[in-house]
């Protein structure tokens, strides 16, 4: 079973420096498409580990980001998957 994070934006230029300053800060993620139960995105979002959630919620602030929508738990088996608000 796969669990993972996705940190979902309003705009893809946040998306993608996030991404990026998550990356400087030692934490491993990337640029996915957003799946279309996690809506009121820009169609792209950045996925990290579970793990690393507590992290990324410190880091967020820090990110000079503005547009950040929310956070949704991604579980399951690939086409079988469940993603949920959290």
């Amino acid at each position: 079973m796969m669990e993972y994070i996705l940190a979902v934006f309003s705009l893809r230029t946040d998306t993608i420096s996030f991404n990026s300053f998550l990356n400087r800060n030692k934490v491993a993620s990337s640029v996915v498409e957003t799946p279309k139960s996690a809506s009121a995105s820009c169609g792209v979002s950045v996925k990290f580990s579970a793990k690393d959630l507590p992290v990324v919620r410190r880091l967020l602030p820090l990110s000079g980001t503005t547009s950040f929508v929310r956070f949704y738990r991604v579980s399951g088996f690939y086409s079988k998957s469940t993603v949920t608000p959290i």
